[in-house]
């Protein structure tokens, strides 16, 4: 049997996406340490895995995960499948075929809990296999196993060197579809074969110029922000909305901003104000003759007749909603397709 581990100078084949701190010494948490002294309320959820990918290439016909969480939280919103569960995905990433879940044998836990199982491809040859860690949990350790004489190589590069990054709510976030793979950036992420960071903070990320800074020392090649659901009221919206796009702006003026109001399931006033902020960043922009900005209408996300069963609450998508939001993003993306690398 042999067994692969992540390295943090990836002198492994089995290699870490998407968690920005990886080498930098901060093990598989998505954000490094110095953004979340700068940032206080974001200690707990930047200490997470989410957005985070593992990925190689095997000729194996069986291979077995063993992953290490800091511990199994419970969340009111999402069942366990979708909260502390890592999906593995094989082949193509554009076209990936799900092999199943690796997942928590409880619900609830305090301490650490190791989670092993063995996945049985379905195609043949060397494929891709990709692993879409938890949105809740903090992996600790990863590896993967074969039968000696099968063969693990580096994955598939992702279409861009630099990345995509993602900042916003508990739905950036991916809350609250049945399994990790199924939120919107994880799909983008599979189906436009793009390496993403997702800085989606649940009821926190509210526009702090500390992240703008954080985001900018990243150099990504597409920058989307929707954090309107998190910002307390319109007027702080108005107050940060368009003071982060425009620091961003200042040190990448080249960079592709996508602006997203918030997915709207009820057009009440409040939602209706929120967009009319974001939008009017965007306008602001244009008019100043910012070619590289893109809006991007929540109340546009979802069929007028599919409203009704596109969220778990009114507030978070489920896999349908999510999916109608990725089919809307995924064009303006490609738009930008020469920034993909």
């Amino acid at each position: 049997m042999q067994t692969f581990i992540p390295a943090k100078d990836n002198s492994s084949p089995v290699r870490v996406f998407g968690l920005a701190p990886y080498a930098d010494g901060e093990g598989f948490s998505k954000c490094h340490k110095s953004i979340l002294d700068a940032v206080p309320t974001l200690k707990d959820l930047g200490h997470r895995s989410c957005g985070g990918r593992i990925c190689f290439r095997t000729d194996a016909d069986h291979f077995t995960l063993r992953m290490t969480l800091e511990r199994v939280s419970v969340d009111i919103g999402i069942a366990i499948f979708g909260a502390s569960s890592a999906d593995v995905y094989e082949g193509d990433r554009t076209k990936a075929r799900f092999l199943g879940l690796l997942y928590p044998t409880t619900s609830y836990s305090d301490t650490p809990a190791v989670v092993e199982r063995t996945f049985y491809r379905a195609l043949p040859g060397m494929q891709d296999i990709t692993v879409v860690l938890p949105r809740n949990e903090t992996v600790t350790e990863f590896s993967v196993s074969v039968e000696d004489g099968c063969r693990v190589e580096a994955p598939t590069p992702y279409r861009n060197q630099k990345p995509v990054i993602f900042y916003g709510s508990s739905i950036t976030e991916g809350g609250c579809p049945t399994r990790v793979g199924c939120n919107y950036v994880s799909l983008l992420s599979n189906l436009l074969n793009i390496d993403i960071r997702n800085y989606g903070f649940s009821g926190n990320a509210k526009g702090e110029l500390a992240f703008a800074d954080y985001i900018i020392a990243q150099d990504p090649c597409i920058f989307v922000y929707d954090y309107d659901h998190n910002a307390p009221t319109p007027k702080w919206l108005e107050d940060t909305h368009e003071p982060f796009f425009k620091r961003i702006r200042a040190a990448l003026p080249d960079l592709p901003i996508i602006m997203m109001s918030r997915p709207d399931f009820t057009r009440d006033e409040d939602a209706a104000a929120r967009r009319a902020i974001i939008k009017k960043t965007y306008e602001n922009a244009v008019s100043a003759g910012d070619k590289l900005v893109r809006f991007l209408d929540g109340g546009e996300f979802f069929p007028p007749e599919l409203v009704d069963y596109c969220s778990v609450d009114n507030v978070h998508p489920n896999d349908m909603g999510f999916r109608c939001m990725a089919d809307k993003a995924a064009p303006v993306l490609e738009e930008f397709a020469a920034w993909l690398k």
